[in-house]
């Protein structure tokens, strides 16, 4: 390992905090504490970039803030004296570039071959090309760099394949149409059988607690998508209000059978129905983030095991 200063290892690890293989969420929160501590425990304060408009994620998550900060939605209490903000939470990418020409920022310059290829700014993604919101732009890495791109393709199996596909029926990209002669629940029935036991079991777990929640919890819902769901004959009651809602929004509980599909409601598509579930096979969401789950700690911990155990194979070129 480089001897630099700024290379850290275990070996001088200044974050007193920090547990071996801890979680990244954890390491994140765990870095404010120890900052506060090693400067007198003075009130601390953690800035991120986070913004909005980056994902409905991201949105819900400054919009449900439970632990905020004299009301502010974009500040969040983690410790005693410790707290989050991200004060970008309302900029739009326009926002960025227009700051960045103004003030002269320096920048991931990326961004300039992003432009090159014709992309919009809007369109512009420095992350993973592997996660479940951008396989569809692994197509870039083969405009952008055909070194990478050639070394990818080599090494990881089916990216090829993502390239080609990603944007189309085939990865269960945009309007995906039933086939004759199935509803949507038969559809989802079928698509279980032709999987592997352990990934069945992962789609069932998931479907069976979504459920649930709808049939006996639910979920927080505006009061126009309420009426849309009365007007259009869905039977569903309150439940109570819900506490992950800033507005306190009325938790809705769907009586009888989950619906088929909800192409008739237009004000949310976050709404339980066997369409949503089948989606989320055709478009191998094993998370089921598009039903709004999250990783759990023990995937996450499985993914952190995975690549420590392979980290070695990162130096390897294998020829090319």
């Amino acid at each position: 390992m480089p001897k630099k200063k700024y290379v850290v290892n275990l070996r001088n690890n200044p974050i007193t905090t920090y547990r071996y293989r801890m979680h990244q969420e954890d390491l994140a929160k765990q870095f404010g504490r120890w900052y506060r501590i090693s400067h007198g425990n003075r009130k601390t304060v953690c800035l991120l970039g986070m913004r909005a408009d980056e994902s409905l994620q991201r949105y819900s998550g400054f919009l449900n803030k439970k632990f905020g900060y004299k009301e502010k939605c974009w500040i969040t209490k983690f410790f005693k004296d410790f707290w989050c903000a991200s004060p970008l939470y309302d900029w739009t990418t326009q926002d960025i570039w227009h700051a960045n020409y103004i003030f002269d920022y320096d920048y991931n310059h990326l961004y300039d071959l992003y432009y090159k290829a014709g992309l919009k700014i809007s369109q512009m993604r420095v992350a993973s090309p592997f996660n479940d919101y951008s396989k569809d732009s692994l197509n870039l890495y083969r405009v952008i760099d055909p070194e990478i791109w050639v070394k990818l393709v080599g090494r990881v199996k089916g990216a090829n394949f993502g390239a080609i596909y990603g944007r189309t029926k085939a990865l269960g990209y945009r309007n995906i149409t039933l086939p004759e002669g199935h509803t949507w629940k038969s559809y989802t029935m079928f698509l279980l059988d032709t999987l592997p036991i352990r990934l069945r079991n992962n789609y069932v777990k998931k479907f069976n607690t979504s459920i649930k929640f709808w049939h006996e919890t639910g979920g927080g819902l505006d009061e126009e998508v309420i009426q849309e769901l009365i007007e259009n004959g869905y039977q569903i009651k309150r439940n109570g209000v819900s506490n992950y809602t800033l507005s306190k929004k009325s938790r809705i509980v769907f009586i009888g059978k989950i619906p088929d599909d909800t192409d008739d409601i237009k004000s949310t598509k976050d709404i339980p129905s066997w369409k949503r579930m089948c989606c989320c096979i055709l478009k191998n969401d094993h998370i089921c983030r598009s039903m709004g789950f999250g990783m759990t700690r023990e995937q996450q911990r499985r993914i952190d095991a995975i690549r420590h155990k392979y980290k070695s194979v990162e130096g390897m070129s294998y020829g090319v």
